[in-house]
């Protein structure tokens, strides 16, 4: 059997235009001499359409969109993932449709519901109770939406389709490779992988749809962050040349990733043009030099906003990188702003000592002037905190907080100094001294990010034991960290919740990403 495996950049809500995609990579296949097309979970609604699911037009705009799908499946058959609204007992069930000779002609129920991390599927779904395998062309296709269904897999099956799309992690590749050619092997019989590709606000597909023969090996794979057709033969997967694959590099996974998520956000939302604050710090730099190469260089655009605490070579810094980046860039001096915002506070404030309140102020008037330009013009204000930031609290509320999009929200400090050495991997793109030189928020006089948090490779390892690996404080000490330094590392994780649950949406690259994947209470004694 010949089989076709469209790999798509699907769009949350746009039932035509996915309808319209999919019936085109039939025609496609079709011209092919395919015998099947395989399309994923969600396919004709995008994943993951949340709330989406409890309005009845929704899910019946997308049932309408099958039936158009299957008067094209003559002469070829196709798996398409869709809502499946059961009219008599009024549930729903999270679906994939079989269709050939011009109507729908069966299908499976998931059977087993995700309900971790991002997902939430029984707050929509009714898990089905069995799994029964598709028949065609004298084959037996089972049809899988987990790994863990695979336990329903019989010796007559000829063929299993894992259907459910994977959101990227910098693991999640190998982990689909592991797992999927186990269940090859385990099972003997030929396993292919579909997910989706492209980036819906937090969530971002990596593609790389795969095929693993009987033996486990991988003998297919779709590209890796775009869009592809595969076309597989069954008869010959045993006999087919397994793929040699090198190690994936980490940050350059992180870099495409992260690329497709800022190009997605705009493609999909219908914006253009992004503005951002470009401090001459090495978080600014970074994101300014993905968004140029995500966007285009003539469709960014840096605001340098210096107070009496900003160094000439920070400024010297940001002008550097605007030039190496070819991106336009304004300067909007904030030491008159700041100073009548402190006479306007004189009689509340009085002859209160310098303290934070001074030094957020800064941040605010920067928030304040960006989110103008971005009202006035369109552009959208991408944040630019990183990780570590976010999990200390350290950023300010209305100030540098602020954006429609957090690019670095799940990328640690460390990370961004790898990654920008891999942005100047071929030219300096990001200033050397920018990359070289202390960090600071240079909201008073000398001031050093080392000089109130751990140096940052200790954070960032602290961090990540407690944020994805869920260990405890006592755990995470046992492994040779300063009592004292997990201490005050988790006590400002913990007492700065509510100011995450006021950030933009993070782009999610890591197994635990702020947002929707980590919910915490605002309110609790941790």
């Amino acid at each position: 059997m010949k089989i076709a495996i469209p790999q798509i950049n699907y769009h949350i809500g746009d039932i035509s235009k996915n309808r319209d995609l999919i019936i085109a990579a039939i025609q496609k296949a079709k011209s092919k001499k395919a015998d099947l097309v395989l399309f994923p979970e969600h396919a004709i609604c995008g994943a993951y359409p949340q709330d989406l699911l409890e309005k009845e037009y929704f899910v019946n705009e997308c049932r309408l969109g099958i039936e158009k799908i299957a008067k094209q499946c003559s002469g070829i058959a196709a798996l398409v993932g869709c809502p499946n609204l059961d009219m008599e007992d009024g549930v729903l069930y999270n679906a994939m449709f079989f269709m050939y000779d011009g109507e729908v002609r069966g299908g499976v129920n998931k059977t087993i519901l995700s309900d971790y991390d991002i997902f939430d599927e029984s707050r929509y779904f009714i898990a089905e109770e069995s799994n029964t395998p598709l028949r065609y062309m004298n084959q037996n296709i089972r049809v899988l939406f987990d790994e863990y269904e695979s336990n329903m897999v019989e010796k007559t099956d000829t063929l299993i389709v894992h259907v459910g799309p994977t959101p990227f992690t910098t693991e999640s590749y190998n982990y689909r490779k592991e797992v999927f050619s186990s269940i090859a092997q385990k099972d003997k019989c030929p396993v292919i992988a579909l997910n989706h590709v492209g980036a819906n606000s937090s969530i971002i597909f990596d593609g790389n749809t795969l095929v693993f023969n009987k033996k486990g090996a991988l003998v297919h794979k779709g590209a890796s962050f775009g869009e592809d057709l595969v076309f597989i033969d069954t008869n010959t997967l045993e006999n087919a040349t397994p793929i040699k694959e090198k190690p994936q590099d980490r940050i350059a996974l992180i870099h495409d990733a992260l690329i497709l998520g800022i190009k997605d956000f705009f493609r999909k939302n219908g914006f253009s043009k992004a503005v951002m604050g470009l401090s001459g710090g090495i978080d600014s730099a970074l994101v300014a030099a993905l968004t140029a190469e995500a966007l285009g260089k003539e469709n960014v655009l840096g605001i340098l906003m210096p107070s009496s605490f900003s160094t000439d070579h920070s400024v010297k810094d940001a002008i550097d990188l605007a030039t190496n980046l070819g991106i336009a860039h304004e300067t909007l001096a904030i030491k008159e702003i700041y100073e009548t915002f402190l006479s306007t506070l004189k009689p509340v404030f009085k002859d209160s000592p310098f303290n934070v309140a001074e030094e957020n102020l800064q941040a605010r008037i920067r928030g304040a002037l960006v989110m103008s330009i971005s009202n006035k013009f369109g552009h959208i204000l991408l944040n630019t905190s990183n990780k570590s930031e976010a999990a200390v609290g350290y950023g300010t509320l209305y100030g540098d907080l602020c954006g429609s999009l957090s690019v670095l929200g799940d990328v640690y400090k460390t990370e961004v100094y790898k990654l920008s050495r891999y942005i100047n991997r071929e030219r300096e793109l990001i200033p050397e001294n920018t990359i070289t030189k202390a960090p600071s928020a240079e909201l008073r006089p000398g001031q050093k990010d080392q000089d109130s948090l751990p140096d940052y490779d200790t954070l960032d390892a602290i961090l990540k034991l407690y944020l994805e690996d869920n260990q405890s404080k006592q755990d995470i000490i046992k492994q040779g960290f300063a009592p004292e330094i997990v201490e005050k590392t988790l006590t400002l994780v913990n007492r700065n919740e509510y100011k995450r649950a006021q950030c933009p949406p993070i782009l999610k690259v890591s197994k635990k990403a702020f947002g929707s994947g980590r919910r915490m209470p605002l309110t609790a004694k941790l």
